[in-house]
């Protein structure tokens, strides 16, 4: 069944992303991969939002994620799965290093698959107002 090889990929994905192990991550991956947090649009205050394509993009997104957090707890609450997609949502703290406040928030994470179970699309949605205060950032 597709949808539990997914959900395994995904699983082996996010713990790859963790453990900072990026080049295994990105081989879950289609070449085109993209990943997305929040919108599509870039934004110089908050490098992390906007669409991030291909798996050299990816890596360096992950890449910019930790050197943006330490990581606290990401914990996932429930999930939505079909052959395609997978939905999860969750919640998390992590403390951004420059300013040592913590980002906490609820989150989604919507997957999307090729047909042989490669990731193809990654976009988390949090709530932004949380992370630019965290970030010390006022619009």
């Amino acid at each position: 069944m597709q949808t539990t090889a997914n959900t395994q990929t995904l699983d082996q994905f996010v713990a790859h992303v963790f453990a900072e192990e990026y080049k295994q991550a990105m081989m879950l991956c289609t070449t085109d991969v993209k990943f997305v947090v929040f919108r599509n649009q870039s934004d110089h205050q908050v490098p992390i939002y906007g669409a991030h394509i291909g798996q050299a993009a990816g890596t360096l997104f992950f890449k910019n994620l930790a050197q943006l957090f330490e990581f606290g707890t990401f914990e996932m609450d429930d999930s939505i799965e079909n052959d395609h997609y997978i939905v999860r949502f969750g919640e998390l703290a992590h403390t951004v290093k420059r300013t040592g406040d913590v980002f906490n928030s609820l989150w989604t994470m919507i997957v999307r698959f090729d047909e042989v179970g490669r990731i193809c699309l990654y976009r988390m949605h949090e709530d932004t107002a949380a992370l630019e205060a965290a970030l010390h950032i006022s619009r």
